[in-house]
């Protein structure tokens, strides 16, 4: 339990970011704080507008631009969570991870909403529609889009920002009702998953692509947009980005503190050479880089991390939502589980890009 509790605070104090309607409510800052009701939402979506056949959208029509201005993380697994891969079954892992960290008063979404103030999280998102209140449609679409970092961010709802076009963007199509959009089919029956790059709030800001991705939105009766994304990240992916990311996070705090007894417990815990590679002639672990591990060296490695046990437990895959040969094909008895499914909250302003 110590050696978890001391992992949790640390990888959350030293994590960090490497529609119409005039949104003047929600300005970042001290607004930008969870508020109750939207933490509470398991499903901004209706069931009954969540089909498996896809829509083909028309051209032309309306067109509303957002930037989301606030993330809100999942306490639980069935927080925003829905059937990724139709084993019946909720699915949200990003929910148990965070609501550990919780479980201990660590506030998880702190880096979060530091990076989406600073502007160093920059995820943007369209709706088309025919309907020019965006209230009600057959088939509408919305794109998302991560967005350029930049200083100084503003979410007053008249703010300009600059799509990233070297992110992948992530195409919806789907009806609105009562003005909510929901990106139709679901993940569990779409021939082809749809994939969006943005930034999780896993151990901070990490930008990966989210794969079987879902969104869903609704606008108020004061144009502000509340919605969930849902989705999974590709076990490789959490590997290759999340794992360094947490051992950066280690390292900062190391560096930060290098005396104190919370760094020694790491160290301990850690800096021990990891799982011994064959390729390592000293009988620690290799990096991907190539390199090998040093027991001892006060550096935390990102092979010490990625073979320790308690990292693996925390970020293992949940759900397959890929067949054996790579194409994405959701799996509901999970013979292999591949993917970390997530979800979380998130309210937007109006801006343009």
């Amino acid at each position: 339990m110590r050696r978890g509790l001391v992992l949790a605070m640390v990888l959350v104090a030293g994590c960090g970011g490497s529609g119409d309607g005039d949104g003047d409510d929600m300005a970042v800052g001290a607004d930008m704080a969870v508020g109750a009701d939207l933490a509470a939402v398991h499903d901004l979506a209706p069931p009954s507008v969540d089909g498996a056949v896809a829509c083909a959208p028309p051209g032309g029509g309306s067109t509303a631009q957002y930037v989301i201005n606030q993330v809100t993380v999942p306490q639980q697994r069935s927080d925003f969570a829905i059937d990724l891969n139709g084993d019946g079954r909720v699915d949200n892992q990003l929910g148990n991870i965070e609501g550990a960290l919780l479980g201990q008063a660590i506030p998880v979404d702190t880096q979060m909403a530091t990076a989406i103030a600073n502007g160093q999280s920059i995820t943007l998102f369209d709706e088309r529609s025919a309907d020019a209140t965006f209230a009600s449609d057959g088939c509408a679409a919305s794109t998302l889009y991560s967005g350029v970092a930049m200083a100084s961010p503003d979410y007053s709802g008249n703010g300009h920002f600059t799509v990233d076009g070297a992110a992948t963007a992530g195409h919806f199509s789907g009806p609105i009702v009562s003005s909510r959009f929901t990106s139709q089919p679901s993940p569990a029956v779409a021939e082809v998953g749809v994939t969006a790059h943005v930034m999780i709030p896993l151990f901070g800001p990490v930008p990966v692509d989210l794969v079987g991705a879902r969104i869903t939105y609704v606008r108020s009766g004061t144009g502000a947009i509340m919605g969930q994304l849902n989705g999974a990240i590709r076990n490789s992916d959490v590997q290759a980005k999340v794992i360094p990311n947490v051992a950066d996070a280690l390292n900062q705090k190391i560096t930060s503190d290098p005396s104190s007894s919370t760094t020694m417990q790491l160290l301990s815990i850690f800096d021990t050479g990891g799982k011994a590679d064959p390729a390592c002639v000293a009988g620690t672990c290799k990096n991907p880089d190539g390199s090998c591990a040093v027991k001892g060296d006060n550096v935390i490695s990102i092979c010490e991390v990625s073979t320790d046990g308690l990292i693996q437990n925390v970020l293992a895959p949940d759900v397959q939502m890929f067949d054996a040969a790579g194409n994405y094909h959701p799996n509901p008895n999970n013979t292999n589980k591949d993917s970390l499914s997530v979800a979380f909250g998130f309210t937007a302003v109006r801006a343009s890009f």
